[in-house]
């Protein structure tokens, strides 16, 4: 079932990314679905099981973890400039571009800018791939297998669901695939979410999670927009 759920909303999410423009709108409800999934196929004794608990939150958990997150982030950042520079092989240009952070830093301020994408990229996609990967997924698979299993699983999903984000891109002749750039991204993305899992298991709490989520997104958002050239 697990598998299934991550299943259908990659699918959202890649014909989001890939499909005409009025698909945009399902980015946002694959969003809302998992948001909504532990209250649609969980007891309130499962959501306590993937850790929607206060249990073990505590603000040493919170700042260990948004701290942890970031310096994934800028870790990120800096192995891209360094093998890639501003080439289109650069996981974080490719980011920028989706973001269209080009354009629209001839039109706003940087610090207005950052502060429009900060907003949801701080809430959306921490909630949702939280309750989803180091959640469901993460105990789905504990209570199937083992630990160190589920955590294989759900930090190398996460990877792969990134890849619209870079590894796959689309011109006018279709689909096109970054071999080597896309599985580094992947492998990246697949260690970030190990240190997810650490601050949620090392915790108790998908809360510590979240707040390591937020902070990744927010320090690999801020490097984009104020640091990489036009």
């Amino acid at each position: 079932m697990s598998l299934l759920v991550l299943v259908i909303l990659a699918a959202l999410r890649f014909a989001a990314v890939f499909g005409p423009p009025i698909a945009e709108v399902l980015f946002f409800l694959q969003f809302v679905l998992a948001w909504a999934l532990p209250f649609i196929l969980l007891t309130p004794a499962g959501r306590r099981q993937i850790g929607l608990r206060e249990q073990g939150l505590t603000p040493a958990s919170l700042v260990f973890s948004a701290f942890a997150g970031a310096c994934c982030a800028l870790a990120i950042f800096s192995l891209g400039m360094v093998l890639y520079g501003n080439s289109p092989n650069n996981w974080c240009v490719s980011l920028r571009d989706y973001l269209r952070v080009s354009d629209m830093r001839f039109v706003l301020h940087p610090a207005v800018l950052y502060t429009l994408y900060a907003v949801p990229a701080m809430i959306f996609a921490p909630i949702a791939d939280e309750l989803l990967f180091r959640g469901i997924v993460q105990q789905a698979f504990t209570s199937r297998w083992n630990a160190p299993f589920a955590t294989l699983v759900n930090c190398l999903s996460y990877g792969l669901m990134y890849l619209y984000f870079h590894g796959i891109w689309q011109d006018a002749a279709g689909l096109h695939l970054r071999l080597v750039s896309g599985a580094l991204t992947v492998l990246l993305l697949a260690a970030t979410g190990m240190v997810f899992t650490v601050c949620r298991l090392r915790s108790g709490s998908l809360w510590p999670a979240m707040a390591a989520h937020a902070a990744f997104n927010l320090a690999l958002l801020g490097a984009g927009i104020f640091y990489s050239p036009v």
